[in-house]
């Protein structure tokens, strides 16, 4: 777990006062522990009240599920971009068959936490319906703009579907701005096969698939 995307002017505060408030539970909870041998016993190896545990275990729910409640938004403020977005792609590489810029079908899925972020993208050929490859980000970053708004930044590697042998790995860079009120991504990418494009999408669904369709 990493901070980078916390107000850390606000997180070492609360982070003290987690330690002063969990200190109190926690001899509470030692107290009402000693007065039983196994429950002593159990704490002894777990040690599950301990101040130190308590922090963690509330850090790691604000992690995994409060950082998306509005309740949470004076400690960390990002959008949740978590689910699957479905639009096309429009690639600068010509299409032989038809002498005009490749466009295929695209699928976008974010996993995402307070402290990361990971995109997954499956494409294919255009009303196909058949995925022709796919690719995951290795590195990652949310930057906000003086606007408010959002933009999302990650180098990614793609491969192709292992039928496809006239294709090959490669790796490459895209940018996509977030528009919260419409829930899409717009951007464009840039690869090592020196092909640029664009790249649209609209929020689908939460749930994440792991393929095209």
């Amino acid at each position: 777990m990493n901070f980078k995307y916390y107000k850390t002017g606000i997180l070492i505060p609360f982070i003290l006062v987690l330690s002063v408030v969990f200190n109190i539970v926690s001899n509470k909870f030692e107290t009402i522990i000693n007065t039983n041998n196994t429950a002593r016993q159990i704490h002894s190896y777990v040690g599950v009240f301990s101040t130190l545990s308590l922090i963690t275990i509330t850090l790691t729910f604000i992690n995994f599920v409060g950082w998306k409640w509005w309740i949470f938004k004076w400690l960390i403020d990002i959008p949740n971009l978590n689910g699957r977005y479905t639009g096309e792609l429009v690639s600068s590489f010509i299409d032989p068959a038809t002498g005009n810029p490749m466009v295929k079908d695209c699928a976008i899925e974010i996993k995402q936490s307070a402290s990361s972020i990971h995109i997954f993208s499956y494409y294919g050929d255009k009303g196909t319906n058949i995925q022709t490859s796919r690719a995951y980000s290795v590195s990652e970053e949310l930057v906000e703009e003086k606007n408010g708004l959002f933009q999302l930044f990650y180098i990614f590697t793609n491969d192709p579907e292992t039928l496809l042998t006239q294709l090959n790995n490669h790796a490459g860079t895209a940018k996509f701005k977030h528009y919260p009120d419409i829930k899409t991504l717009d951007g464009d990418y840039y690869n090592q096969r020196k092909n640029i494009g664009t790249i649209k999408v609209a929020f689908q669904q939460k749930k994440r698939l792991g393929r095209l369709v």
